[in-house]
């Protein structure tokens, strides 16, 4: 392991889904609304044999409120589901989004940067931005 990847965990890994579950359930419970639901799942083509031998690896998670439930694997019936290339993404998803990234990208379309996306991106809580920034630092 050297300097750069020191504490950090593979992209789209178990453990990755770990520490991103840890990372909701924190973000959830305080900024999490009553009765507010939203469900995400990313779908990762092409990814590193070492991370999955058919080349394709996924997570998701449902936000009911103040809890969350984060699992693996690729699901149907997430409001959001991205599908896009894992070596495409890794720069972004490495990306700590700072307010001048942020306003950069508000002038994309919704869902730029991924190959598809199904469902409404406006639905996507902008307390997830805090989750991608957590999780950018720890991604290796």
């Amino acid at each position: 392991m050297n300097e750069r990847t020191a504490g950090k965990v593979d992209f789209a890994t178990l453990a990755w889904i770990n520490v991103a579950r840890s990372a909701l359930e924190e973000i959830v419970a305080e900024h999490g609304e009553p009765g507010a639901r939203f469900s995400l799942c990313e779908v990762f083509t092409n990814a590193p044999a070492y991370i999955s031998s058919s080349g394709t690896t996924a997570w998701h998670f449902y936000v009911d409120g103040k809890s969350v439930v984060v699992g693996s694997g690729e699901v149907d019936d997430a409001d959001v589901k991205i599908r896009t290339d894992y070596q495409g993404v890794l720069p972004r998803a490495r990306q700590v989004y700072t307010p001048e990234i942020l306003a950069e990208r508000a002038s994309e379309p919704p869902g730029a940067g991924f190959d598809s996306v199904e469902g409404d991106m406006d639905l996507v809580p902008e307390y997830l931005v805090e989750l991608h920034n957590r999780l950018a630092l720890l991604t290796a």
